[in-house]
């Protein structure tokens, strides 16, 4: 799209813009509401309030349709696949299989075609896969379909551009473990059926699973099985519940399956719809050596890859990973647009370029965009050789870029480079346990109140400006296991302004210091404070004043949960 010198877009890329305002996170928070959210001992927030919408099904321009692909055929029931290629392919890319979830009784290959096809406008070559439910055929017919889908897209590589080495799949829900026995069990010769293809491989290089149950002979599948019995959708699939037929339910199961030779796995679950499920099964993978990552989402329930804003952040891992795990180099740029007030955003891979509409300027001396998730280079103007800084101010919800004189008045486009992979903040980051234990940095701090913010400039990258004792702070986060964890905090202070009595709380369990003088406060030290023991889950920390000594209380660049070591470690 080219714009005019004055940077005037058309009326309708204006308003089309405009109208996605009201979609961005609303987390202003009423003083009353604060107070109220220092009480809360949970890992929900009072005052955070989330505008979701449905995806629209809108086939992107650089992708190919190829509707009602057959790829199985048993009689005279023709399986199909909806398969979906980015144009102008020159070499072969990966290809990834989509299942869709519906508790194995519902649901068709259309349910996850909008993921199908914003994965191919990204590079990959996509599959949304019709498989036979539990009403048509029981266990297992289902993943016969799927493993037939794989060889299918596998045998025909070279007619579509994919790369047979190349393979992985995603599926939510009972797709999920749909793509966990597909992952798993490619060598188990039950779960392969007669749907055409049969001395092609269905071995996954990658594969990723969105709340979908791993372990079905024990948790919540194995108990509603036994005590709801008429209601267990396990039960209708497979014919029979837990307690008639145990070992089908082990059959059935990925878990029965990991091994070493599984490929690498994501998980990823919304933080209210139990991430926990599958502790088991990624605690198996590790112990093989394999890669078993899980990503919970803000707020998500059940489904919510399906609905904004989450249904942008987990495409964006989904990309990460498989172009990690299936080494896809070239995929091309990810760009998510956004809106800034007075113009338009758009966030790459390692920078943000912002359109500032001269109808939307009006004169104004400055352009504001969203908070990003990422600390930040410089910001300059894109046609300067010379990239001279522009001034950057962050604020509390917003951050504001002045513009040069010459340019209020006609528009400019500006960069703004930032450190690692930039993104628009639609949501908070929970953040997951590494090797190292828990890391919380401060650009995923949430920060409440009259005056503290992230500042995101390279000699900050801290919280800071906390002059107001009422402000706080938060991190959401989840871990796997349960443990003793050391507390650190990476905290700054100006000279002659230490002394500031500060708590850090996660659930029930309350953490204070002091503030320690550092003689500057973008002169970080790292502090152990305390100690935290923590059960599997979702964890809310919150640092909150208790009283200020002097000016400001502390400036924080980072919290870390380090992990003790256990005697069997």
């Amino acid at each position: 799209m080219q714009l005019a010198p004055s940077l005037e877009p058309p009326m309708r890329l204006t308003n089309y813009f405009l109208a996605l305002l009201p979609l961005l996170l609303l987390a202003d928070c009423s003083f009353a509401q604060q107070q109220q959210q220092r009480r809360k001992e949970s890992t929900v927030t009072p005052g955070v309030q989330i505008k979701t919408t449905p995806l629209k099904d809108e086939l992107p321009t650089n992708v190919e349709l190829h509707a009602d692909v057959v790829y199985a055929e048993y009689g005279e029931r023709k399986m199909k696949l909806d398969l979906f290629v980015p144009k102008g392919l020159k070499s072969a890319v990966p290809g990834l299989l989509i299942v869709h979830g519906g508790g194995w009784l519902k649901g068709d290959k259309s349910k996850f075609r909008v993921l199908a096809q914003t994965l191919a406008s990204r590079g990959y070559v996509t599959a949304a896969v019709g498989y036979r439910l539990g009403g048509e055929a029981k266990f297992p017919a289902a993943i016969h379909d799927c493993n037939a889908a794989t060889r299918w897209l596998r045998a025909n590589a070279g007619k579509y551009n994919v790369d047979p080495v190349r393979i992985g799949a995603v599926g939510g829900s009972a797709g999920g473990h749909l793509v966990g026995l597909m992952a798993t069990a490619p060598h188990v010769e039950q779960f392969q059926g007669e749907g055409g293809n049969p001395a092609v491989s269905s071995e996954l290089q990658a594969a990723i699973v969105m709340a979908g149950p791993m372990e079905l002979a024990t948790g919540p599948v194995a108990e509603k099985s036994r005590k709801n019995p008429e209601a267990s959708n396990s039960n209708k699939w497979l014919g029979k519940t837990i307690d008639e037929a145990p070992e089908l339910y082990k059959l059935a199961s990925p878990f029965t399956h990991a091994s070493a030779k599984t490929p690498p796995m994501l998980f990823q679950v919304g933080q209210f719809d139990l991430p926990q499920r599958n502790v088991a099964t990624r605690n198996k993978l590790r112990e093989h050596g394999v890669r078993a990552d899980i990503k919970t989402y803000f707020y998500g329930k059940h489904g919510c890859w399906n609905r904004r804003p989450w249904f942008d952040m987990m495409i964006d891992d989904m990309d990460v990973f498989f172009g990690t795990e299936l080494k896809y180099t070239n995929a091309p740029l990810i760009e998510a647009k956004s809106a800034a007030r007075y113009g338009m955003l758009v966030a790459t891979s390692n920078r943000v370029e912002i359109f500032a509409f001269k109808s939307l300027l009006k004169g104004r001396d400055s352009i504001y965009i969203p908070r990003l998730t990422t600390p930040i280079k410089t910001a300059y103007l894109k046609d300067d050789e010379k990239k001279t800084p522009l001034k950057f101010r962050p604020e509390v919800r917003e951050w504001r870029i002045t513009l040069p004189k010459e340019k209020r008045e006609t528009g400019a486009r500006i960069i703004v480079e930032t450190v690692g992979r930039s993104r628009v903040l639609y949501l908070p980051q929970v953040i997951t346990e590494g090797e190292a234990g828990v890391t919380l940095p401060a650009h995923h701090a949430m920060t409440f109140g009259q005056l503290l913010r992230y500042e995101p400039q390279p000699h900050k990258n801290t919280i800071g400006y906390w002059a107001n004792e009422k402000d706080f702070c938060e991190w959401h986060f989840y871990v796997d296991r349960p443990g003793k964890f050391d507390l650190h905090i990476l905290q700054g202070c100006g000279k002659d302004q230490g002394g500031s009595k500060v708590a850090v709380q996660i659930g029930k369990q309350r953490v204070t210091f002091e503030v320690e003088d550092t003689g500057h406060f973008q002169n970080f030290k790292d502090r152990k404070v305390g100690q935290v023991e923590l059960e599997p889950g979702n964890h809310k920390l919150t640092i909150v004043p208790i009283k200020k000594a002097k000016v400001a209380v502390m400036d924080v660049r980072q919290v870390r949960l380090v992990r003790q070591k256990t005697s069997v470690e």
